[in-house]
C-alpha cells in the first residue's frame, strides 16, 4: 500500500467521527445546556450551514494551490472546535463550536473524496471502500463518547475527539497529495456546464438531510417510545446503540457494496448502470423507511426501521460520488466536490431546522412527514438523473 493510501484509510474514520459527533453529543449538549428540540434543529442546520461556501471554496483553492494545506487546516479546525465545544456553557459557544466543526470538516471532506480517484484504480470500489472506513469512524464514535462521558465527564471527553483530529493534521504533512495535472482556464465552465454536474448536486442537496437527519434524531426517536417505568440512564444506554446499530449497518453495507463491486471486475460503463439503479431502489426504500418511522409507535419496531435506514443510507453517497468523479477529469475534481456539497447544503441548512420547528411545535413523528417529502423528490430526481444518462 502506498502513504496516500494508508492516509486514505486512516482519515476516512476521522471524518466519519466529525460527522457522527453532533449526533452522539445532542442529548448530553441538550441536557447540559438546556435546549428544546428546536434549538437541538438549530445546531444540525448550523453544521450544514458552513459545509456550502467552506467546501465550494476550498474546492477552488484545492485545485488551485494544493490539497495539502486545506487538508491541514481542515483538521487543525475540527480539532480546535472540539476544544470549544469541550468548554462552552453557552448556547451560542456550541453554535460557533458546530460552525467551526463543520468548516474543518468541509475542508477535509473535499481533500478525501478527490483522492479517492487518485489513490485507487476503481473509483466505484474505492469510494465504497473508503466510505466503509468513514461509516467506521462514525459507527465507533457514539459508544466511545458513552463510555468517554461516564469514565473522564464530558470536557476531557470532547477534547479527546480533538486530539484525534490533531494527529490528522500531523500525518497530512507528509502526504504527497497533489493531481498530476492543473486544470487549463476553460475547465471550470465545462464543468458547470454539463448537466450530470447538477444533477449529482441536487440529488446530493435531497439526500444529506435525510441521512443527517435520521442520525441527528435517531436517539430521540427511541427515547419517545420508551417505557414509562424504564430508568433514564437505560432508556439513554439503548438510544445510544441504536445510533451505533444505524452506524455499524450503514458502514456495514458500504463494505459489502465495495467488495461485490470488487469481485464483479465490472468496466466504467457498467458500474455507471449499475450506480444509477442502485440509487433508484435506496431512494424507493428510503421513502418506504421514513414512513415507517412517522406511523412506528413500537420501540421495537423503530429499532428495526433504524437499522434498516442503516443498511439502505450506506451505499448511497458512495455511488453518487463515484458518479461524479468517473464524469470529470481528476484536475477538476476539487472543484466538483465543492459544487456538490454547496448545494448539499443548501438542503443540510434547511431541512433539519424545518424537521425540528415542527417537531417543537407537534411531535417528532409528525416533523419527519418533512424528511418523507425530501424523499420522493430524491426519488424523482435520481430517476431523472437515470433517464439523461440514457439507460
Amino acid at each position: 500500500m502506498t502513504l496516500l493510501q494508508w492516509f486514505m484509510l486512516l482519515s476516512l474514520p476521522v471524518t466519519g467521527m466529525g460527522y457522527a459527533a453532533l449526533g452522539a453529543l445532542k442529548l448530553p449538549l441538550c441536557e447540559r445546556l438546556k435546549l428544546d428540540e428546536a434549538k437541538a434543529g438549530g445546531l444540525v442546520s448550523s453544521f450544514g450551514l458552513m459545509v456550502g461556501p467552506i467546501i465550494l471554496l476550498c474546492g477552488f483553492v484545492a485545485d488551485a494551490w494544493g490539497r495539502k494545506g486545506v487538508c491541514v487546516a481542515g483538521a487543525v479546525l475540527v480539532a480546535a472546535s472540539f476544544i470549544l465545544l469541550s468548554s462552552g456553557r453557552k448556547y451560542s459557544t456550541a453554535v460557533v463550536a458546530v460552525l467551526m466543526l463543520s468548516a474543518g470538516w468541509a475542508a477535509l471532506i473535499n481533500v478525501v473524496n478527490a483522492l479517492m480517484y487518485q489513490a485507487y484504480a476503481n473509483v466505484f470500489m474505492a469510494s465504497n471502500l473508503l466510505n466503509f472506513f468513514f461509516g467506521l469512524g462514525a459507527f465507533l464514535t457514539p459508544p466511545a463518547l458513552v463510555l468517554l462521558i461516564r469514565k473522564i465527564g464530558f470536557p476531557r471527553a470532547v477534547t479527546a475527539l480533538g486530539a484525534v483530529a490533531g494527529m490528522t493534521a500531523a500525518f497530512a504533512l507528509v502526504v504527497n497529495m497533489e493531481a498530476a495535472t492543473v486544470a487549463a482556464p476553460a475547465g471550470f465552465g465545462a464543468l458547470v456546464g454539463d448537466p450530470v454536474m447538477w444533477l449529482c448536486a441536487v440529488t446530493l442537496m435531497f439526500w444529506v438531510p435525510v441521512e443527517s437527519s435520521t442520525a441527528a434524531w435517531t436517539t430521540s426517536f427511541v427515547n419517545s417510545h420508551a417505557p414509562a417505568n424504564e430508568t433514564t440512564e437505560r432508556t439513554n444506554r439503548i438510544a445510544g446503540w441504536a445510533l451505533s446499530g444505524f452506524w455499524l449497518c450503514f458502514m456495514g453495507s458500504r463494505l459489502v457494496a465495495a467488495l461485490v463491486v470488487g469481485a464483479a471486475g465490472l468496466n466504467v460503463a457498467q458500474s455507471v448502470h449499475l450506480a444509477h439503479l442502485t440509487l433508484i431502489v435506496l431512494a424507493v426504500l428510503c421513502v418506504a423507511t421514513l414512513i415507517g418511522l412517522v406511523v412506528s409507535r413500537q420501540r421495537a419496531l423503530t429499532l428495526g426501521l433504524i437499522l434498516f435506514a442503516g443498511l439502505i443510507y450506506g451505499p448511497f453517497f458512495p455511488n453518487l460520488m463515484a458518479l461524479l468523479l468517473s464524469h470529470f477529469p481528476p484536475e477538476l475534481h476539487g472543484r466538483a466536490v465543492g459544487i456538490l456539497f454547496g448545494c448539499a447544503s443548501v438542503g443540510w441548512t434547511i431541512i433539519p431546522a424545518f424537521i425540528g420547528k415542527v417537531a417543537a411545535r407537534s411531535t417528532l413523528q409528525r416533523g419527519f412527514l418533512v424528511a418523507v417529502g425530501d424523499a420522493v423528490v430524491l426519488l424523482a430526481v435520481v430517476v431523472a438523473h437515470f433517464i439523461y444518462a440514457g439507460h
